[in-house]
């Protein structure tokens, strides 16, 4: 179901104005075009410069921070790079947006480095055995948390090695706790945290029948990319202001506690399908001595709560 309004033909690329610019590469051959350790050292000095507050930057400025002693050399490689990843100006170079996303992806290790730890203990109960026990690792750039008492998993998302490295691991665990938020946070608002395109929301009874697990009730798809994201429904509502509310009234603020120790967020076993025409879920969400039971739409948004 898309958002209102959406047009288009359904891959992201129809009724965009034409801006008179020539068309994109191919994927093979916009790669091939930072594949030279100059035009990464280019694109890297174009993002310092930008940072430092120096762009667009100077032909030798930029050459200076680029660290390429040839002018020939360094002048045929940003050639290279300009159109697809580099604007030229009255005033030098900047970076277009391909630009800057790949030397920002650069930085954060997601090409060219690995990184993995683990499994290392955590502050924190788990919220389904209640024991002390929770582990955190990182392997193959994928970030999971577990309870080593109950061997149950409760999150496992890719995270950019960048993110490991330079943290202490509490640092590490709240950087992961706010990224898988802020993703699914977008996804709430059908944009695509991969690749920014259309995600259509998708929901079923727990049947088992539809193309994702049967114990999980609603599932995220990408029209661009295929970008598929079916987390616990409770991760959908943990940020609004109904359910931040109730438990931050009940001495658990989310803003405090990550999301993996809310019984509602690492699993769909609150969750219950409660009619189909129109589609309702309930999620309970539980506080001390209370209950919240929380009602949302196909849309994953909050109809009604009701306190228990």
């Amino acid at each position: 179901m898309a958002p209102d309004g959406e047009s288009g033909d359904g891959d992201g690329t129809g009724d965009v104005p034409d801006d008179g610019e020539p068309a994109g590469l191919s994927a093979a051959e916009a790669f091939a075009l930072v594949g030279h350790e100059h035009r990464v050292a280019i694109l890297r000095a174009l993002l310092a410069e930008s940072r430092a507050g120096e762009s667009p930057t100077t032909f030798s400025a930029l050459r200076k921070r680029a660290g390429i002693d040839v002018s020939a050399q360094f002048s045929y490689h940003l050639e290279e790079l300009t159109g697809q990843f580099v604007r030229r100006t009255d005033d030098g170079y900047e970076l277009r947006y391909a630009g800057w996303e790949v030397a920002t992806a650069i930085l954060a290790g997601t090409y060219n480095e690995r990184a993995a730890f683990g499994p290392t203990g955590i502050a924190g109960r788990c919220p389904r055995c209640g024991e002390a026990e929770l582990a955190a690792a990182y392997r193959e750039e994928w970030f999971s948390v577990r309870c080593e008492a109950c061997e149950r998993r409760h999150a496992r998302y890719p995270l950019p090695p960048g993110a490991i490295e330079p943290r202490s691991l509490p640092a590490v665990l709240s950087a992961f706790d706010r990224y898988v938020r802020t993703q699914l946070d977008l996804a709430r608002e059908n944009v695509c945290p991969g690749c920014f395109g259309v995600m259509d929301v998708r929901t079923h009874d727990g049947d088992g029948e539809s193309p994702f697990p049967a114990d999980r009730v609603a599932v995220y798809d990408c029209r661009r990319c295929g970008n598929r994201l079916y987390p616990p429904l409770g991760l959908f509502v943990l940020g609004t202001d109904p359910v931040r509310r109730f438990l931050r009234d009940r001495g658990a603020d989310p803003a405090e506690t990550p999301f993996w120790e809310f019984a509602f967020c690492v699993g769909d076993e609150a969750v219950t399908v409660e009619g189909d025409d129109p589609w309702r879920a309930t999620i309970g969400v539980r506080a001390g001595e209370d209950r919240l039971v929380v009602t949302v739409d196909d849309d994953l948004r909050v109809v009604s709560t009701v306190v228990e």
